[in-house]
């Protein structure tokens, strides 16, 4: 039993022993950094004025009365503005002055400067502006419920970027390079090297069972050569 012992134990650990360097490592990162600054929460000025409902001359009765087929409606302010953010069926996304109930023209490219720039924590320079309409050119970063937006890049070590909807001009996503390297850390960490989603894989299932069964194993040889072994010297 001995010799089965260290045989498997030798062999599942050359297997899974690097997987298991992996899970320490990226573990590591994940709990050392905070995870408020991954979420970019740092990037952004915090907002924390209330909505001025007395501005709001555009009741919602008369939102539902223009739009009926409005859902997912939601009142927020943008740039101190209110307005209110809705579906309105195959239309799409639309966003209306609360002040006004005027429609809001789709964000351009300098009005995406300015929005970022708005809630930019810091004093970056911007660097790069693109518009992303297809799933084909946005990056594995963002989701696609968020399309078409603006990716506003500051000029800063970390790349901090600043993901504007075109329709609502609402910062929908706010990424840097140390959220990017936590993405990888967390695909690596679950064995998911796709898109990370999937935490019950059959990859990582497989590792963690060699990984107990390999556990065990080495159990059993502590057992021979330590508890045993003082047994064998008493008597």
């Amino acid at each position: 039993m001995l010799r089965k012992a260290r045989k498997y134990h030798k062999w599942l650990m050359a297997f899974v022993g690097i997987q298991f360097l992996f899970w320490s490592i990226t573990g590591v990162y994940m709990v050392t950094l905070d995870i408020h600054y991954i979420h970019g929460e740092s990037l952004a000025k915090s907002e924390k004025s209330k909505i001025d409902l007395e501005s709001v001359n555009y009741a919602i009765e008369e939102l539902t009365s223009d739009y009926p087929k409005a859902s997912q409606v939601l009142l927020t302010q943008s740039m101190g503005r209110p307005h209110y953010s809705f579906v309105n069926g195959v239309q799409g996304k639309v966003a209306i002055d609360a002040k006004t109930g005027a429609v809001q023209a789709l964000v351009d490219e300098a009005k995406a400067k300015e929005i970022a720039r708005y809630h930019y924590a810091l004093n970056h320079e911007v660097d790069k502006v693109r518009l992303i309409k297809t799933v084909t050119d946005m990056p594995a970063e963002l989701s696609s419920r968020h399309l078409p937006v603006w990716r506003v890049t500051f000029d800063q070590f970390a790349t901090p970027t600043f993901y504007i909807s075109q329709q609502t001009g609402a910062v929908v996503a706010k990424r840097h390079d140390f959220w990017r390297l936590f993405d990888w850390m967390w695909r690596f960490h679950i064995m998911d090297y796709d898109d990370g989603e999937n935490v019950s894989n059959w990859f990582l299932f497989l590792v963690a069972i060699l990984g107990l069964v390999a556990a065990i194993a080495g159990a059993v040889l502590t057992y021979f050569r330590v508890f045993s072994a003082n047994k064998k010297e008493v008597i």
